[in-house]
């Protein structure tokens, strides 16, 4: 058989077209370009070594019970057939022999066959993440995200270099539900008004800094968000709050709270800030007609632009 050997490439790839669009709210899934396993858009996984190696599915689209929207991410630990090489950049002279990740990203053919990390952002030097998750992760194991923000470039001419960086890591120590979880952004010393360009975020059902990967171990992952203010415990009982209609929307949407509300917040899914609207009596209505189709965040904010709620909303055009 025929070996798949991928090499890494730290570098952003910048090929990526003007209209190309990365889903942090893991909601829309697509083909892989070497098999019929989906990926989320903007991710990359080891879903791609199923075609042609034999290698079992690591990601999987979840649609019963997402912890936001429409769709979730379950990463799974499996082995690696003898056909995939992959170098382990956190065990020199070891590949990944079991594995469970996704990460933002492409994988490429030419000039070499390989993952290109990182996708472009577009936020003004953002200091933390927001995400929800849920684990089954082996016990004796270890699941993981870690963000960076990088920039091409700066400081170092021809050099992708880190602006920040920040981790979330959970223990294995049984199956636990839905939660939301803040990383923290650390700027590098000597980056002070340096923007990032782009970001970087890798999922990891397992443990690889050691030999501590756990066959079945699984990590549920969803709503990445860079500077959203609230998470999945925020939004529980969101409907009994907050009316959206029409949602899917067109020309306009209408917010009514049933709490005292004062402003609601739109974001695209990449977390870049769309506008700052001013309810009256605790109702809006937003004129989307400028609006690209696709998902949007809200956050529901009083008169101290405290979120008290927040949900999802889709135009559709």
């Amino acid at each position: 058989m025929k070996k798949l050997l991928l090499t890494i490439s730290a570098s952003l790839l910048l090929a990526i077209g003007a209209n190309a669009q990365v889903d942090l709210g893991l909601d829309t899934w697509v083909n892989n370009q070497y098999g019929s396993l989906q990926d989320v858009q903007g991710w990359t996984s080891f879903n791609t070594a199923s075609f042609g190696v034999g290698m079992a599915q690591t990601v999987y689209k979840i649609t019963n019970s997402p912890a936001f929207g429409s769709a979730a991410a379950k990463v799974v630990t499996q082995k690696t057939p003898s056909a995939v090489q992959v170098p382990n950049p956190l065990r020199p002279f070891h590949n990944f022999d079991t594995v469970g990740l996704m990460c933002l990203g492409n994988i490429h053919v030419l000039p070499t066959v390989g993952l290109t990390f990182g996708q472009p952002i577009s936020i003004n030097r953002p200091t933390y993440l927001t995400f929800s998750s849920k684990d089954s992760v082996v016990p004796g194991d270890t699941s993981f995200v870690l963000a960076f923000l990088t920039k091409w470039g700066m400081p170092v001419a021809g050099k992708l270099d880190t602006i920040a960086s920040g981790k979330w890591a959970e223990v294995g120590d049984g199956t636990q539900p839905w939660a939301s979880h803040t990383i923290t952004m650390t700027y590098a010393p000597g980056t002070t008004g340096i923007v990032p360009d782009s970001q970087q975020i890798f999922v990891s059902s397992s443990i690889y800094s050691h030999g501590g990967a756990k066959m079945g171990s699984a990590y549920y992952v969803d709503a990445f968000c860079w500077q959203c203010t609230a998470g999945v415990d925020d939004i529980q009982n969101n409907e009994s709050i907050v009316s959206v209609s029409p949602n899917p929307a067109t020309t306009e949407i209408n917010f009514t709270s049933s709490l005292n509300a004062n402003f609601i917040e739109v974001s695209d899914i990449t977390g870049r800030k769309v506008g700052m609207y001013t309810m009256q009596n605790n109702k809006v209505k937003i004129q989307t007609e400028s609006f690209t189709p696709g998902f949007y965040l809200y956050n529901v904010l009083n008169s101290k632009k405290e979120v008290i709620n927040r949900g999802k909303f889709e135009i559709a055009k």
